[in-house]
């Protein structure tokens, strides 16, 4: 049997919200790029997690992520990822939030289609 393991650190308690800005300078994310959709941000809280970073913070926002991911929302996001000189990505959200930061962590770094990485 193959096993993977995963060293993720995850923190969580009331006004955890509050720790986003420093761990993710503490892994290097200083321009972070925000994933989430227009229902989330639509509930007010994309707001509180730009408020976690603060006035002096320089967050990119796409909030375009369709029910299923496809490539042309990937490339979409991955345009305001260069745009804004993005170094990292954080997902808010359900599942798709999540599906299409990892397809723009890839296509971000990586030349070609993106089904060529599935």
């Amino acid at each position: 049997m193959a096993l993977i393991n995963y060293i993720t650190q995850i923190q969580f308690e009331f006004g955890a919200i509050g720790l986003l800005r420093q761990q993710c300078e503490r892994i290097g994310i200083h321009r972070p790029l925000i994933v989430t959709d227009r229902g989330v941000k639509a509930a007010g809280i994309i707001d509180i997690v730009m408020d976690a970073f603060g006035a002096g913070g320089s967050v990119a926002l796409y909030d375009g992520t369709p029910p299923n991911p496809n490539e042309a929302a990937v490339r979409e996001a991955v345009g305001v990822y260069l745009e804004g000189g993005c170094d990292g990505i954080v997902a808010v959200g359900g599942g798709s939030s999540i599906d299409l930061a990892k397809g723009v962590a890839v296509c971000a770094t990586h030349d070609g289609p993106l089904q060529s990485f599935a």
